[in-house]
């Protein structure tokens, strides 16, 4: 029978015994690992990473024992998951039995990893969630911080950075999603300053990326961030107070507000790339390959498979993440797809799911649904299911003590730093 929530974790506060704490500390350092490694591209675009290689190290032994002491019902969201990836699996093996042609095979090995990763992070976040929300805000945050030095330190090939990865397109996404995944790590609690020295840090990056969907698509994530949970009533004060004086002064002195853009030279190329949208080549639909919809509506229902573009009079893929999963899966894997995205937010604060329209809006131009980060993100929302209830207002509301808190054992969610 399928579940769309799994049960709450017993006390959501100990490790299962079962488990065993040295075992579930090498996979917590192998997800650090992962996350400190993950924008550090060493080989070319599509081929397994540092980071990947590592994390699969930790996910083959952590689903085996994931599968030998599960007890509960499958959930909603590992059914309809586990079915798109077998179902990618099959067409890409069909199309590739039938032309011969090598490209179908590495897309469905994208799709299995990636499961596999939401899997891995469900796994780690029932056994503690607490404990692992810390961590990975606190690794999160490290990865942007040092990615911000990088980007300030060494300048980029001509005017676009991309920073540790291999294109500014890359950078950007990554940018994005290290936004969603701080605001699902905040759990609700309120934004503070050193949160937002990260999301300017971010900011920062998007500019030197100056990736036109990165830009539009992190505006659009600050400007539901005013407005969710996870923005305090000074700060939502703060937000809408600077709207108005932009909106004043734009009204009453235009020109101060132009020079003072031109004036910031991270702003001004922003703002040149903001205003080039529609006149670049790769602007066009029909560039990104929306014109296959069109021309070969047969695959809507059968799916095409992501290989062998030059069926479609095409050297490159469908540059859209929606569009993709359509034309290359027909209509069968777009339910099965986004029934998982449904059976992941169901019954989670609407803020969640909120937080895919920035990524969803980046996938309009560009492949974002194959990225690990994308399912990272999903992964991470997934595990609200195992915090307590009385545990998550715990978090929002606790303030730093004076005296010295009490130690604890580093894997015992009994601890009393819950602040993030």
């Amino acid at each position: 029978m399928m579940s769309s929530t799994p049960p709450i974790h017993p006390n959501s506060v100990r490790l299962h015994a079962h488990t065993g704490t040295f075992s579930t500390l090498i996979f917590v350092l192998i997800w650090i690992g992962y996350v400190l490694l993950s924008p550090f591209y060493v080989f070319h675009s599509g081929l397994p990473q540092p980071s990947d290689i590592l994390l699969a190290i930790g996910i083959i032994p952590a689903l085996i024992l994931a599968v030998l002491n599960h007890k509960d019902q499958i959930s909603g969201a590992h059914i309809t998951g586990g079915l798109f990836v077998i179902l990618t699996t099959a067409v890409n093996l069909i199309y590739y039995l039938y032309t011969g042609e090598r490209s179908f095979i590495a897309p469905s090995l994208f799709y299995l990893f990636n499961f596999s990763v939401f899997c891995f992070i469900v796994f780690l976040f029932k056994q503690s969630p607490v404990f692992m929300n810390r961590v990975t805000y606190l690794s999160i945050s490290t990865i942007v911080l040092i990615q911000l030095f990088y980007v300030i330190g060494f300048s980029g090939e001509g005017a676009r950075h991309a920073g540790t990865f291999n294109n500014p397109n890359q950078l950007a996404y990554w940018a994005l999603l290290m936004g969603v995944i701080l605001i699902v790590l905040k759990r609700g609690s309120s934004l503070n300053l050193f949160d937002l020295l990260l999301f300017s840090a971010l900011a920062y990056i998007q500019t030197e990326a100056l990736s036109k969907a990165g830009m539009i698509s992190y505006g659009v994530l600050i400007l539901f961030m005013a407005f969710q949970p996870v923005a305090n009533k000074k700060l939502k004060a703060l937000f809408v107070f600077g709207l108005l004086f932009l909106l004043i002064t734009e009204i009453t002195a235009p020109q101060e507000v132009k020079k003072w853009v031109i004036a910031a030279d991270n702003i001004s190329a922003a703002a040149h790339r903001l205003g080039k949208i529609g006149s670049d080549v790769d602007d066009n639909p029909m560039v990104r390959g929306y014109s296959r919809l069109i021309e070969y509506p047969q695959y809507l229902l059968t799916g095409a498979g992501e290989g062998a573009h030059w069926r479609f009079n095409a050297r490159q893929e469908l540059h859209s993440g929606i569009a993709t999963i359509l034309f290359s899966y027909g209509v069968l894997g777009f339910i099965l797809f986004f029934g998982f995205l449904y059976f992941v937010f169901i019954r989670l604060p609407l803020y969640y799911a909120m937080l895919l329209t920035p990524l969803i809006l980046y996938g309009l131009t560009h492949q974002n649904f194959r990225n690990t980060g994308f399912w990272v993100f999903l992964g991470l929302c997934f595990s609200y299911h195992f915090f307590e209830k009385k545990t998550l207002e715990e978090m929002r509301e606790y303030k730093p003590m004076k005296s010295k808190p009490k130690e604890y054992h580093p894997l015992d969610l009994q601890i009393r730093d819950k602040n993030i």
